[in-house]
């Protein structure tokens, strides 16, 4: 019931937010859909029922949905091409950053979590991700995104 009500709860507040896919998140992937293509989510007994305005419908239990969540990318090959490095590596631990001074650079996790926020005194500046695990991460500086390796 609390798990009912939590996707209820969720739903409520996804037209507010900036959010432009739901992503439905379980142990055999995650399901995205875009938030304009959702015609109605419906609940039956234990069941989620997605129906989209192009008639595609999709289905899960409720046991087997291990969390939903609304992102503005459903994915890294989403993000648009831009020109110019944002960020260009030092070495495996620091990462230089190309945007204005004065810039607020955020880290992100893929899944959306905020790891670092540092504010940039000069174009160029190094960044250390010293306390990172290796993987991917989501780089945002004064409008631009990229993604990062961490090896």
């Amino acid at each position: 019931m609390k798990k009912l009500l939590f996707i209820i709860s969720l739903l409520a507040i996804a037209g507010t937010a900036t959010a432009q896919h739901m992503v439905v998140e379980t142990a055999g992937g995650n399901e995205v859909f875009t938030l304009e293509n959702l015609k109605q989510i419906t609940f039956n007994g234990t069941t989620v029922n997605i129906e989209q305005n192009n008639g595609t419908n999709s289905s899960a239990t409720m046991g087997d949905i291990e969390r939903i969540y609304f992102s503005d990318l459903s994915s890294i090959a989403d993000m648009p091409a831009q020109s110019g490095n944002l960020v260009e590596y030092i070495s495996f631990d620091e990462i230089a950053i190309n945007s204005e001074a004065g810039s607020t650079v955020a880290i992100y996790s893929l899944t959306g979590a905020r790891l670092l926020t540092r504010r940039i005194d000069t174009q160029g500046e190094a960044v250390s991700i010293t306390g990172l695990p290796q993987g991917i991460y989501i780089v945002k500086a004064n409008g631009r995104t990229t993604k990062i390796i961490k090896r």
